[in-house]
């Protein structure tokens, strides 16, 4: 078996800091068996949920960032994780990874999924925090597979409709002066 070598990872930053913001934001570092890393820059504002059956793993290296989750009992609430800080996601956690701040960088580690294996990405209600729409699929390629989900939400007034208020989902748009997705305004641990 012939072994990877080390990655010179402040250099691999620097050669890849163009990938690192909008309109990419994420460049994978490696790729094993198991598991994938990925290193992720921002600013990035997302309105998604994803709910992953996996474990994740979130070091930030520069700047802020905060994950967005919805409890057990539909509470939403804001993890915030600080340059220097680490933090594990359990499995089938709904999170919504936001990273508000130009050249911050985080590195993500996630398992590989097995073959057939589904997740989902879900959108809630920016009023009453109720689920409005929620899409499973086996993703492959993340580049390839999300658009044409996300695009058709986006798309889709029905589905941004909430069952619970009747509040329309703005779907891309975040909410104004926050940075914040949609639902996320009312979270406490504000930077």
């Amino acid at each position: 078996m012939t072994l990877p070598r080390p990655i010179d990872f402040p250099k691999w930053i620097e050669e890849n800091q163009h990938l690192l913001k909008p309109p990419v934001g994420n460049k994978t570092l490696v790729v094993g068996d198991d598991y994938i890393v990925q290193v992720v820059g921002g600013p990035n504002a997302r309105t998604d949920y994803h709910v992953d059956p996996y474990e994740e793993w979130f070091y930030q290296l520069r700047g802020n960032m905060h994950v967005d989750v919805i409890d057990d009992d539909g509470t939403p609430r804001r993890i915030d994780i600080h340059a220097g800080e680490t933090w594990l996601l359990p499995r089938n956690v709904p999170h919504s990874p936001q990273r508000p701040e130009a050249g911050s960088i985080g590195l993500v580690v996630e398992r590989i999924r097995e073959e057939g294996l589904l997740e989902k990405f879900q959108w809630y209600c920016p009023e009453c925090a109720a689920l409005v729409h929620e899409t499973e699929l086996q993703v492959r390629d993340i580049v390839k597979d999300l658009p044409p989900v996300f695009n058709a939400f986006y798309a889709d007034e029905q589905a941004r409709t909430c069952p619970k208020c009747g509040t329309v989902h703005p779907g891309k748009t975040v909410h104004p002066g926050t940075g914040a997705p949609p639902g996320n305004t009312d979270r406490p641990g504000e930077h």
